[in-house]
C-alpha cells in the first residue's frame, strides 16, 4: 500500500483522535475482508506493517509448485524463483503483495468500505466514551437548531440535545446563543452518542454552586438537599461541621454576589438558601423561607403545622402553593400553614384535640436537654442531635460502639461522653441517699 494512503489514513485517525494502534487494527480488518474477497480464504495470510516507511503489506504464504492452479495457496516455480532464487518445488515462501495492485476492483472496494465503516464505529465509541465519563458535569455549547419540543447543542464533534421538559420556562435562546448545561445521561445508538442535557434538573443546581462558590467545591459548606420548579423556585438547604463557617452566608456571598451570579444564570429564578438542621421545627421555618414563622407545632401523622400571620400567609404558600411544596420536599415531611385564625379554630375542633393529645402523650415532659449534662460542648451536641440523640435520657441508651458509628464522634469523644454521663448518674444516685437518709433521721426523731 502506498505511504501517502496510509499517511492519510494515519492523518484522518489524528483528526478523530482515533489511536494509531486502532487505525492499524481497522487497516488489517479491511486488508484480509479484501484478500477473502479475492481469494477465498485468509488461513495463511497476515497482515505486516512497515512503520519506519508508513507502509503496509499483505504476506501469503504459499507452496511452490510447477504449475499454480490455486493462487491462494500456491505459486509457480517461475514465479517463486523471482521472488526467492534459491526455492524448489515443494518449498513454502512468504509472497508479498500490494494490495491497491493485486486486488481486484470488488476486492479494493470491499477493503474501502470496511475502513471507511471501522473508523466511523470508532469515532463513536471514542465520542462516547468521552461523554459518559462526564455524566453529571456541566458543559458549554452553542444552539445549532431548534424544535418544537427540543434545542440541540453544538458540544465540538458532536451534538447534545436539551428536551423542552428539561428547560426553564424563564430561558428564551437564539441560534448561535451560548448555553452551559448539565449532561444528564449518555446512551448508545446506531447514530452516535445520544448526549440528553439539561437546565432543569437539581444537580445544575448543585454544578453551579460548585463553580460559583469554593467552600461548596472545597466541600467546607456541604449541600444536604435541592428541590427546585424550574421557572418559579429552588430552595437548597446546606451546612458544616465547622463552627466558624456561615454555610448561609458563604453561598450568598458579600452582598449577595455569589448567588447573584447563578441567579443571572437561571434568568431571574429565585433561589433560597437556608441552614439545614436535623431539628423539624427549625427545618420547617428555614425552608418556608421568605415567609416569617411564629410557631411550629408537630403533629401525630409525622408532618408539622406552620402558624404564620395573616399577612405572611401568601408568601409562606406561595404561588400556586409552589413555596410550601417545596418546603415540605425539603424537610422530607407534610408542612400544613395555617394563620393564627386558622390555628384556633383547628384547635377547637374534637380531631384536632385528639391530635395533640396523641402528640403529648408521646413525648415525655421530664426528659433532660443535652445542653444540662455538664462538660458537653455545642460541636458534640450539634453531632449527637445529627445522629437522633435529642436528650440525655436517648444518650444513656447507647454504648460506646453505638456513639462511634455517629458521623463526626470518634473512640475519645465517645468515652468521653460516656464518662459525663456515669459521673453524673453517680452524683445523683447520692443526691438520693442523702435525701434517704435525712427522710430516717426524721422518722427516728
Amino acid at each position: 500500500m502506498s505511504n501517502n494512503f496510509f499517511e492519510a489514513l494515519h492523518q484522518i485517525a489524528a483528526d478523530k483522535g482515533i489511536p494509531r494502534e486502532e487505525i492499524e487494527a481497522i487497516v488489517e480488518s479491511a486488508m484480509l475482508s479484501a484478500y477473502k474477497k479475492q481469494y477465498g480464504t485468509v488461513d495463511n495470510v497476515k497482515v505486516v506493517f512497515d512503520r519506519e516507511n508508513n507502509n503496509v503489506t499483505v504476506v501469503s504464504r504459499r507452496m511452490v509448485v510447477k504449475n499454480a492452479k490455486n493462487p491462494a495457496e500456491e505459486i509457480s516455480l517461475e514465479k517463486a524463483r523471482k521472488i526467492q532464487p534459491h526455492a524448489d518445488l515443494g518449498d513454502d515462501i512468504n509472497v508479498e503483495e500490494n494490495p491497491l495492485e493485486s486486488f481486484g476492483r470488488i476486492a479494493a472496494q470491499t477493503a474501502k468500505q470496511v475502513i471507511i465503516q471501522k473508523i466511523k464505529e470508532a469515532e463513536k465509541n471514542i465520542i462516547y466514551n468521552e461523554f459518559k465519563d462526564k455524566e453529571g458535569e456541566l458543559i458549554n455549547g452553542f444552539l445549532q437548531r431548534k424544535s418544537r419540543d427540543a434545542i440541540f447543542v453544538e458540544l465540538g464533534r458532536t451534538e447534545g440535545i436539551l428536551p423542552l421538559r428539561e428547560q426553564s420556562p424563564l430561558e428564551h435562546f437564539k441560534t448561535g446563543d451560548r448555553i452551559k448545561a448539565l449532561i444528564l445521561t449518555v446512551q448508545k445508538n446506531t447514530k452516535g452518542p445520544n448526549i440528553v442535557l439539561s437546565r432543569a434538573h437539581p444537580k445544575f443546581i448543585e454544578k453551579l454552586f460548585e463553580m460559583e462558590i469554593p467552600e461548596i467545591y472545597d466541600n467546607v459548606v456541604k449541600i444536604v438537599n435541592i428541590v427546585r420548579e424550574p421557572g418559579l423556585r429552588t430552595k437548597v438547604a446546606v451546612t458544616s461541621e465547622r463552627d466558624d463557617i456561615d454555610s448561609v452566608g458563604a453561598c450568598v456571598g458579600m452582598r449577595g454576589i455569589r448567588i447573584q451570579s447563578i441567579v443571572r444564570e437561571l434568568e431571574g429564578e429565585k433561589i433560597d438558601v437556608v441552614e439545614y438542621f436535623p431539628d423539624k421545627k427549625i427545618m420547617a421555618a428555614n425552608a418556608l423561607t421568605p415567609a416569617r414563622v411564629k410557631e411550629i407545632v408537630e403533629i401525630a401523622d409525622g408532618g408539622v403545622i406552620a402558624v404564620v400571620e395573616n399577612d405572611n400567609y401568601s408568601f409562606a404558600v406561595g404561588k400556586n402553593g409552589h413555596n410550601v411544596r417545596l418546603a415540605s420536599r425539603l424537610c422530607g415531611f407534610d408542612i400544613d400553614i395555617k394563620t393564627e385564625d386558622q390555628y384556633r379554630e383547628f384547635l377547637a375542633s374534637s380531631d384536632s384535640r385528639a391530635i395533640v393529645e396523641q402528640l403529648f402523650s408521646q413525648s415525655s415532659e421530664d426528659e433532660t436537654s443535652l445542653e444540662e449534662l455538664p462538660g458537653l460542648d455545642p460541636r458534640t451536641i450539634k453531632l449527637l442531635e445529627s445522629g437522633g440523640i435529642f436528650s440525655v435520657e436517648d444518650l444513656v441508651e447507647y454504648s460506646l460502639e453505638d456513639l462511634m458509628k455517629i458521623d463526626g464522634i470518634g473512640e475519645k469523644t465517645a468515652q468521653k461522653i460516656l464518662e459525663m454521663i456515669s459521673e453524673t448518674v453517680e452524683f445523683e444516685e447520692y443526691d438520693e441517699e442523702d435525701d434517704d437518709d435525712e427522710i430516717d433521721e426524721d422518722s427516728e426523731e
